[in-house]
């Protein structure tokens, strides 16, 4: 089977974590499949692996991402070639596939987008939801089937009106290394006394992680436990600020930043630590939980999508339902009581068995075959391989931001001049 992978960015790591579509691609290659992978952006500086087809674009500042309007013609027939294409971003992943696939589209919803909203756009909570209200329906209807990572983050889609089907298929993840680490790393080797007890955050260092909350209760749990310490692996454009608010706490000496680190010491790393913790609420299926769940750490963080479906409260970790308040009594909770770690730790490992990469992965095949055997995209409407796009099937909800936004006429200034109220309600493209 030609499978094309589409995402927005595409590096098998980044700052330690493993990108999906790289676990995914590998995986596929060996039960035989011939995949491809086209992503946005200039080639990795470290070299591109074989299968990955790019296509210039311009990025977006320091987040890492990338905007284009189109794939280079290679990219394009290469397209048209696939089998079942799967993509792994609302925007740069569904609307550019839709615009040229000859075949079905399936569609990973990998991300909370209406709080992720808010962590890049000045938008209050009411406008980020109107406006993914539209957004949300809109690309995921460009798709066959729907893949979301959990049960709560199908519920999440369905209030968010998006009409598709949706299939529950968790995220993957090569238990192996986590299980038995190569080479597992001692507390000393993270040059911290072996009285320390070891909290560790992995990720990137951005604003979306919601990190300034993770060390200010961090901060709350050190002022009771003088042994405790924050390991931070991972770099972004959040770090600097990040250090001095470690300063500003008295922190510093307690919050270790640790960098960027190789895939294959991820394992290692986590050997040392002694809980996983997260204050995260805008990702639906963070692999890192994972993998520090398979590497036997109970994890203290927050209620969210996703990490309700991962971690049963109490058993396999703590989850606090308000980060600003209670998420350092989680840490205190498991950071003062080694048995109750262990307990955790043990039912953790056992848990996150349900995630081995060769079981998700083989799931989503048999997705892929059905779709295959059924054809859903030859009888759509608008068929894959032309653009469009219903202009004025979104100007309401955009109507209904500008006024939330600009009460005095905030309209003008989101959706441009009103001569573009002419424009046809489906305009087609390449």
């Amino acid at each position: 089977m030609k499978i094309g992978m589409v995402t927005a960015v595409y590096k098998p790591v980044v700052n330690g974590v493993t990108n999906m579509v790289s676990l995914y691609k590998r995986q596929l290659e060996v039960m035989g499949h011939d995949v491809t992978v086209f992503t946005l952006g200039d080639p990795d500086p470290d070299g591109d692996e074989p299968g990955v087809v790019r296509s210039k674009a311009i990025p977006l500042r320091d987040y890492g991402y990338h905007f284009s309007v189109g794939y280079t013609r290679e990219a394009q027939d290469r397209l048209r070639d696939m089998d079942v294409l799967h993509c792994h971003h609302l925007v740069a992943g569904v609307d550019l596939a839709h615009r040229y696939a000859r075949c079905p589209i399936v569609l990973t919803n990998h991300t909370r987008f209406d709080l992720y909203t808010g962590s890049y756009f000045p938008l209050p909570q009411q406008a980020a939801d109107a406006l993914m209200r539209q957004i949300w329906p809109e690309y995921t209807d460009m798709a066959e089937v729907v893949i979301a990572p959990s049960e709560s983050v199908c519920q999440v889609l369905t209030e968010f009106g998006v009409r598709r089907p949706i299939e529950v298929i968790p995220n993957g993840v090569d238990l192996q290394p986590f299980l038995q680490p190569s080479r597992p790393y001692s507390k000393k080797d993270l040059g911290l006394p072996d009285t320390a007890v070891v909290m560790i955050y992995m990720g990137r260092l951005s604003e979306e992680k919601n990190l300034a909350t993770l060390f200010k209760q961090f901060s709350i749990a050190a002022s009771m436990l003088p042994d405790v310490h924050l390991c931070v692996v991972g770099k972004g454009p959040a770090e600097g600020d990040l250090k001095v608010l470690a300063r500003e706490m008295d922190c510093a000496e307690r919050i270790h930043f640790m960098g960027a680190i190789s895939y294959p010491d991820v394992p290692n790393i986590l050997a040392a630590a002694d809980l996983f913790s997260t204050a995260s609420v805008t990702e639906v299926h963070p692999l890192t939980v994972i993998e520090a769940m398979a590497s036997g750490l109970p994890v203290a963080a927050t209620r969210s999508p996703g990490l309700i479906d991962s971690i049963d409260n109490g058993v396999a970790g703590l989850l606090a339902d308000n980060p600003e308040q209670g998420l350092a009594a989680a840490m205190v909770g498991l950071a003062t009581s080694p048995e109750l770690r262990q307990k955790m730790g043990s039912a953790a490992r056992i848990a996150s068995q349900a995630y081995d990469i060769s079981q998700t992965v083989a799931n989503t095949v048999k997705l892929y075959e059905r779709l295959l055997r059924m054809r859903p995209d030859l009888q759509r409407e608008r068929p894959h391989g032309r653009w469009y796009r219903n202009r004025r099937g979104l100007r309401p909800k955009l109507d209904q931001l500008a006024g939330l936004l600009h009460p005095d006429g905030g309209r003008r200034r989101i959706l441009g001049r009103r001569s573009r109220d002419s424009e046809a309600e489906e305009q087609p493209s390449e």
